[in-house]
């Protein structure tokens, strides 16, 4: 809580990243529930804060960063401050360099239909990306073919 009320953006980023990061080691490596992983997610979680000398810290932003540490500190400490981020739009990533947009509405953003470790704003980011991406999908598409072989002979 003292991370996100004394304005300590940075620093609640960097842990959340951490944790975002740790947990999705753990599914793939440990628990191996998940092929590979959500490098979407991963991103939106380092990338959930920006400052602009204009308006201060994106809100959209905090939401993001707020409901991350909300659903894992079993504590109302963070309530209050969710409840000043929870109607702010939460945002996503296009993983298109040239796009003009990088960031986008979550609820607007498309997962590569093959990997899904890549998010985009449209099928034109997804199609421009295409011969960049294409080495890491294949190689995430194999490992995802082989876990979910794996998966259905267990």
């Amino acid at each position: 809580n003292a991370i996100c009320s004394y304005g300590n953006y940075d620093i609640a980023r960097d842990f959340a990243t951490f944790a975002r990061y740790f947990e999705q080691y753990v599914t793939v490596k440990l628990h191996q529930t998940q092929a590979v992983m959500n490098c979407p997610k991963i991103c939106e979680t380092y990338m959930t804060i920006s400052f602009d000398e204009e308006c201060g810290y994106n809100p959209a932003d905090l939401h993001t960063l707020v409901k991350l540490f909300r659903k894992r500190i079993p504590c109302c400490c963070l309530d209050e401050k969710y409840e000043e981020v929870k109607g702010v739009t939460k945002m996503g990533w296009c993983f298109n360099p040239q796009c003009n947009l990088l960031r986008v509405k979550r609820s607007k953003t498309m997962y590569c239909d093959r990997c899904r470790s890549v998010t985009y704003c449209s099928p034109e980011c997804q199609e421009a990306h295409w011969s960049t991406h294409m080495p890491v999908c294949n190689t995430k598409a194999a490992v995802k073919a082989k876990f979910d072989t794996k998966q259905q002979n267990a």
